[in-house]
């Protein structure tokens, strides 16, 4: 995929971030299940902000971005992490009429989806993670 291509791959992902940080924001009284959440996605929000601005300083896409690359394959985590943003987006999306101040009131998610959830984002936030450092790594041999 071309440096534009994966540029909207990562705004869509950012936009989903960020409305699932809404969301997990607007729940009154939660347990720390959504604290956990809400603590986890809102740190995906400058990692994939800083990955984007990688991406965009590539002036050679042949010789950057190998280890992003890998990242931005079907189904791969940085797929599987928006398609899990998503879910839980959907989840939390506010509902019509009586569901809508029931969800706002009530945290209706149980502890294994949580604990589902936040380890898909862990997992991709690392991979994200290693991505950069062999870009970064790539990078400096290429200069030495």
């Amino acid at each position: 995929m071309e440096p534009i291509g994966i540029t909207a791959s990562l705004a869509q992902l950012i936009h989903f971030t960020i409305k699932t940080v809404k969301y997990l924001s607007s729940v009154k009284d939660a347990p720390k299940d959504r604290a956990g959440l809400l603590k986890e996605v809102s740190s995906l929000v400058p990692l994939l902000v800083g990955l984007q601005d990688h991406i965009d300083e590539a002036k050679q896409p042949d010789t950057r971005l190998v280890g992003l690359r890998s990242l931005i394959v079907n189904n791969g985590p940085l797929d599987q992490l928006r398609q899990t943003l998503e879910q839980l987006t959907d989840e939390l999306k506010p509902k019509k009429g009586i569901e809508k101040i029931a969800r706002n009131l009530i945290w209706t998610l149980d502890k294994p989806y949580c604990e589902n959830m936040l380890q898909v984002i862990e997992r991709a936030k690392s991979t994200i993670n290693l991505g950069l450092v062999g870009d970064t790594l790539y990078d400096y041999t290429i200069w030495v």
